[in-house]
């Protein structure tokens, strides 16, 4: 059961719907992302993202089991993609999500992986990952802080020593905001997860076949960036999934490839697409808006440097209003569970003065 206080907070959230790619720009062509709130409506769409299925009145729901095939590319049975995108390596990806709420912090993280043939399941994938937004600890700043900074954008360069083919680009936010509200019969620790995949033909002259990993399995519910106590926890973060794979990242090659089709809906096709889209982005921006408005946005809390005795920790009010969490202990038996001072929950109100400073 969620506590009630955590329920609260997530509300507005929950109730309305959650960000999702939006579109993705690739060597410097726009295709739209997957959109299962209007998509699904709209038979013979083309896309070259992994459709899913909706799980929400809006379609937008997480993941919640990292052990599940959904942990992939979301929710299936998966809608295979009609078209794919093409790309140098050493070209840019940017990736354009809808609004995102700022409670919802966590990494965006994202990999690649060859795929094999045609038939070859996500899941059977060895994704490498290619780059990640994760946590300063010097300015507190989240990768979902900095991918709101940036109009809800992550930018993303193909490794240019990768031997050529098809791949799948799989981009991850993962919200942080329920992480500490593990369960051991489902074996999960209240992270979403919000995974979408791309199919995209990487040109090149490059040999570079980095190992990987598949989805399920590169994830476990307790590994400490999944397990982890966002509003009070030790000034660090450990990223789940692996190092970053540099490789090389030069200019790509050649002239920038031409794209017949994008999956882009004209006609009165487009239209109805486009009314429907706007209307679903309304509602997603007054959720937003309603989250700005109540102060839930921002979340606060507490937190402590490594090695020190949590006792020592400093505290932000949750909101500018002033109530707000004081800080939660980690669950029992959690990468970062702690029985010292100060790890005990303190509900509602202002961080007590016996919790370290105050900011």
């Amino acid at each position: 059961m969620m506590h009630p206080i955590l329920a609260l907070a997530g509300s507005a959230a929950l109730v309305a719907a959650h960000g999702i790619l939006d579109s993705v720009v690739i060597d410097g062509t726009n295709y739209p992302a997957f959109d299962p709130r209007v998509d699904l409506d709209f038979p013979g769409v083309k896309r070259i993202v992994w459709g899913y299925q909706k799980i929400n009145a809006e379609g937008t729901g997480p993941v919640e089991q990292v052990a599940s095939p959904d942990i992939a590319c979301r929710q299936g049975p998966l809608i295979a993609p009609a078209l794919n995108a093409v790309a140098r390596a050493g070209s840019d990806v940017v990736f354009q999500w809808t609004s995102w709420f700022g409670n919802h912090k966590g990494p965006v993280l994202t990999y690649m992986g060859l795929l094999p043939t045609e038939d070859t399941k996500v899941q059977d994938v060895n994704f490498f990952k290619i780059d990640q937004s994760t946590y300063d600890p010097k300015t507190k700043v989240w990768g979902t802080d900095q991918l709101i900074a940036d109009n809800s954008t992550r930018t993303v360069t193909i490794p240019s020593d990768l031997k050529p083919g098809m791949y799948v680009i799989r981009h991850e936010i993962i919200g942080l905001h329920f992480a500490w509200h593990e369960n051991k019969e489902k074996k999960t620790s209240g992270a979403q997860l919000y995974p979408v995949c791309l199919k995209v033909q990487v040109t090149g002259s490059g040999t570079a076949t980095p190992p990987g990993n598949k989805f399920p399995g590169t994830y476990n519910w307790r590994d400490p960036g999944i397990l982890i106590n966002t509003k009070y926890h030790v000034n660090r973060y450990d990223a789940p999934g692996g190092p970053v794979y540099v490789g090389e990242r030069k200019a790509p090659e050649g002239p920038r490839p031409t794209v017949a089709e994008t999956g882009e809906l004209s006609g009165d096709a487009g239209k109805r697409y486009a009314e429907q889209k706007l209307e679903h982005g309304k509602r997603l921006l007054a959720s937003v808006a309603a989250d700005i408005r109540d102060g839930k946005t921002g979340e606060g809390g507490c937190l402590w440097e490594e090695g020190k005795d949590p006792s020592t920790m400093t505290c932000t009010p949750v909101n500018p209003k002033g109530k707000g969490y004081a800080g939660y202990a980690q669950p029992v038996g959690s990468p970062m569970y702690t029985d010292k001072p100060g790890a005990a929950m303190r509900g509602w109100g202002p961080p007590p003065k016996t919790f370290g400073n105050e900011v």
